[in-house]
Order: structure tokens, then sequence, then C-alpha cells
């Protein structure tokens, strides 16, 4: 009988089921169960789009990034120390695997309106964001960047993400400081600009 299939329901809605059952999915997939890995993907490939798609800025390599991160994943398994938690060194991985896709990929242009016609983020079941903020953020560097999707796109809190990219919490409170003030200048240049 699966395992996965034998948890109680109610326990299911806890995020102490969830974390019990994302343990159960990471033990049955590092055996080699297939059906455990696909039910980890489901759980995490929309955070993980979002993710890709906040550092890409397109749809198509953002699938591709998407599809790499859940590769690594997958090769990456028995890595994974199971008496620490899944969430943090699953993010760390996917925070390096889009740094080292960034620097492999060449820069191409994209085209927002086209995105969007295409069927944009919503359709995807990621949220449409403003055009100007998503460019404010693509202009961060990042270590500031990071923290910010990894906080406010991936819904991490502070420890995992102090844990994900191997920082103290004050440094990440820092940086998400900094971050911030960075994006509400950025902002307000390109509010002033598109007013005159």
């Amino acid at each position: 009988m699966n395992a996965v299939a034998a948890v109680d329901p109610r326990a299911m809605s806890s995020d102490a089921g969830q974390s019990i059952a994302a343990g159960q999915l990471i033990r049955q997939a590092t055996g080699g169960d297939l059906g455990a890995f696909e039910e980890l993907i489901r759980r995490l490939q929309r955070r993980v789009y979002g993710f890709a798609y906040q550092h890409l800025r397109d749809t198509e390599e953002a699938h591709d990034l998407a599809q790499e991160i859940f590769v690594k994943l997958f090769r990456n398994l028995a890595r994974y120390d199971s008496e620490r938690p899944f969430e943090p060194w699953f993010w760390k991985l996917a925070a390096n695997t889009t740094i080292n896709y960034r620097r492999k990929r060449v820069p191409t242009p994209t085209d927002q309106s086209a995105d969007q016609g295409a069927g944009g983020t919503e359709s995807l079941g990621g949220p449409a964001h403003d055009p100007t903020l998503v460019d404010a953020l693509a202009q961060l560097d990042p270590a500031y960047r990071l923290p910010v999707l990894l906080h406010y796109y991936a819904d991490l809190p502070l420890e995992q993400v102090a844990l994900s990219l191997n920082l103290s919490v004050p440094a990440i409170k820092s940086r998400l400081h900094r971050a911030r003030a960075l994006l509400r200048n950025s902002l307000a240049e390109s509010e002033e600009a598109g007013n005159q």
C-alpha cells in the first residue's frame, strides 16, 4: 500500500502533516518511487515557476529553468539530509541552479506584451505583476533579488531564506531592507519618467 495514500487527510491540512508527508515523499523518491517524486513536483511547481519567472521574465525560459530545477532535485535527492528541513535545502538548490542558468544563458530581449498575449503568467497559475515592478526586480543585484524572490514569491520565512542562502537572519533582513529601498527608488524614478 502506498504510504502517501495512507496518510489521514485531516493531517494533510496542518503544517506538521504537510512536512511529514513531504518527508515521506522525499524518502520514497530517494528510494526510486517516481510517483512520490511526481507528487513532490506537483506541490512545488507553482512556486518554482513563479520563482523562475521573476528571475527571467520570459515564460518559455521560466519553464525551462523550472524543469532544470526539478532535474537537479531528482539528481541530488540522495544528498538530502533527512535530519534537516527540506525546504531550505531545496530553495538553496533552486537558487544555485538559477544563478548557473543565468550565467550560461545568452541575454535575449523579451516582449512583455507578447508574453501577456500568449497567455502571460495569469493563465499559468502565477499572479500578474506590474511590468514596472518586474523590471525593477530584474535590475536588482542577485544578492538582493534572491532574498526578495525567496521570501515574497516563494513564501519562505526569513529563517528558511537564511538557510537557503547560507546567511544569517539579520543579513537577510538587511538585504530585504536594502532591496525594498532600491525598488522604491527605481519605481519612483519610473513614475517620474512616465509623468514627463
